[in-house]
């Protein structure tokens, strides 16, 4: 889903900071429903094509949470 817009446009037309749009990019934050409804508007697609393609480049499994490390006894 390419429409060739660059994010200082997405987030002047979206009312959003350039920053954090450029984090959402990077995997770093993440949306809220409100940020992506507005982002879907901007680029004129539905919301849901913009879930379905990030459902597409997630991972399918999730990482193994990191075990608890031992307290160590006073």
């Amino acid at each position: 889903m390419s429409k060739e817009v660059s994010q200082e446009r997405l987030a002047l037309e979206g009312g959003f900071d350039r920053t954090y749009i450029s984090l959402i990019e990077r995997g770093i934050n993440s949306p809220t429903i409100r940020v992506l409804v507005g982002m879907a508007a901007v680029l004129k697609v539905p919301p849901s094509k913009i879930v379905r393609r990030m459902e597409e480049l997630m991972p399918t499994t999730k990482p193994e949470p990191k075990a608890a490390r031992p307290r160590k006894q006073p």
